[in-house]
């Protein structure tokens, strides 16, 4: 009974170890998939930067739109098969890419889904900065009617830029710095030279 019993141990232990490596191993064409859909997803955005974003032609912004809306779908079926994407399945460049997709993406509901695991791949140090939580976070915000806390997202009228409201704007850089985003003023300058426009 004993030999059976520690037969028993160590053929289970034997499997443990041989099936760990598998378990924890990156899937590499997934990788490969969701970085080939963020370069799908800069590329357009490049082209537009190049002109400016208040030049941009028709045209380019449909494919921009395509685009976003392809690699929405695309993103969900991924999810729907291995769940949430995770740096173990997919790197840390994975983690990013799928980020990427979703605060792209034209789905407000996938987005406020989403926010919590992005959350949890920062916190994890997954991929996901700090800026781009809050990016996310802010969108998910103003999508909702409610005011963003971190200052990232901004609306085009005549030309000009001006941010969402901001809650507690007073504390605002603050809660960046945790984040270890730069000065609101500071972010207000690059988004000016981004977009060739003047925030207000």
């Amino acid at each position: 009974m004993i030999e059976k019993t520690g037969m028993s141990i160590r053929s289970i232990f034997i499997i443990f170890i041989t099936s760990f490596p598998a378990l924890s191993a990156i899937n590499a064409d997934l990788k490969i998939e969701l970085e080939e859909m963020a370069n799908a997803d800069q590329s357009i955005r490049n082209k537009i930067r190049e002109i400016g974003w208040k030049n941009a032609q028709c045209d380019l912004l449909s494919q921009l739109e395509l685009i976003d809306r392809k690699n929405t779908e695309k993103l969900k079926e991924i999810i729907d098969e291995h769940s949430w994407v995770t740096a173990d399945l997919v790197g840390k460049s994975g983690v990013s890419a799928a980020f990427l997709i979703i605060q792209h993406s034209p789905d407000n509901s996938f987005k406020e889904k989403m926010l919590p695991f992005v959350k949890q791949s920062y916190i994890n140090n997954e991929g996901v900065t700090g800026q781009e939580f809050a990016l996310l976070t802010d969108r998910v915000l103003v999508e909702q009617g409610k005011a963003q806390i971190y200052g990232t997202q901004l609306r085009i009228e005549k030309g000009l830029l001006f941010f969402e409201p901001i809650k507690n704007k007073s504390t605002v850089d603050q809660r960046r710095k945790e984040l270890g985003m730069p000065p609101l003023e500071e972010y207000k300058e690059l988004v000016e030279s981004a977009y060739g426009m003047s925030v207000q």
